[in-house]
């Protein structure tokens, strides 16, 4: 699998070479007298874009739906897309491993912004590997609250004609953000300190955890590349059984062989499947977790009806 997403790497960065001689991408000009052209890494960050852009920016999501940003194969599209931006947003933190040559390589004329990168944002450490700092920043949503400032301020940069409309957008949104962040807390708060053990198939959910006081274990670390040693998943049941926990919890764009052992492990302990959460990719149009906003009520939901 590393082979074929490198391979699919190189034939990405080659197609850049592609977007000048075709108008696919847009030349600057012809952008400048339209609307700003924002191309986005991750699903969150996609949402995140066309909220405070509006009908200000022509937003381009990179990953759809489902995928997972850790193993994400790099099509040759992307290269055009990143080269045909005025700016481009993504997490930053190694989440993007598999496009970071792709941008770094496409985006001559566009400015690029590490959302989790932003000044007040304190990495937390991978509890696995070593030296490798957690990118899943967007489950702490006063951290969120700071994407959202940082991409309101890149997008006015990038355009400053329409700044007061991506200012009056993100005021909005930032609105609710830290609204949706008190009903965190306040719903959390429900579930009695003791039960607040969760365990997930890989380590998405620490921010979040720490923001709202609840103890998190998951199958594999940070990455979905890690493969669950014997010994982990046995340390794990055990945990389970030390701490009574009630409920573990399945993901949406990991793949199957972790969420199997995830259920293997219920069904050893004695502990059930609270539920399927979303962790590194938004859900379909026709999920309950279609935006951003709608992905942290459906998983806070999810997690406290399994815990309490």
């Amino acid at each position: 699998m590393r082979t074929l997403r490198t391979l699919a790497c190189l034939l990405a960065v080659g197609a850049s070479g592609l977007v000048g001689c075709g108008r696919s991408a847009g030349s600057a000009a012809d952008r400048r007298e339209g609307r700003l052209r924002v191309v986005c890494t991750t699903t969150m960050i996609t949402d995140l874009a066309r909220v405070i852009g509006g009908e200000a920016a022509e937003v381009h999501g990179i990953m759809k739906p489902g995928e997972d940003p850790h193993v994400y194969d790099v099509r040759p599209r992307d290269a055009q897309l990143v080269a045909g931006a005025d700016l481009v947003l993504m997490n930053g933190l190694h989440l993007e491993a598999t496009l970071r040559h792709v941008i770094e390589n496409n985006a001559k004329s566009a400015r690029v912004v590490a959302l989790a990168e932003t000044p007040g944002i304190t990495p937390l450490a991978s509890q696995t590997l070593q030296g490798a700092p957690d990118p899943h920043c967007w489950f702490n949503l006063e951290y969120y609250r700071l994407y959202a400032e940082r991409a309101r301020d890149a997008l006015a940069e990038a355009d400053p004609a329409r700044a007061d409309v991506f200012r009056r957008n993100a005021e909005s949104y930032i609105r609710q953000i830290d609204e949706l962040h008190a009903w965190v807390k306040a719903r959390v708060a429900t579930v009695p300190r003791e039960r607040r053990v969760m365990v997930t198939s890989h380590d998405a959910f620490q921010y979040f955890g720490r923001a709202y006081d609840i103890d998190v274990y998951a199958v594999v670390g940070i990455s979905t590349e890690q493969q669950p040693r014997p010994q982990d998943v046995a340390r794990l049941e055990e945990l389970v059984r030390q701490k009574g926990v009630r409920a573990l919890f399945i993901e949406t764009s990991v793949n199957n062989t972790l969420n199997d052992l995830v259920r293997k492990i219920a069904q050893a302990t004695g502990a059930r499947i609270g539920g399927t959460l979303y962790s590194d990719s938004l859900g379909g149009p026709e999920t309950p977790a279609a935006t951003y906003l709608g992905m942290i009520r459906h998983n806070v939901e999810t997690i406290v009806a399994a815990l309490r």
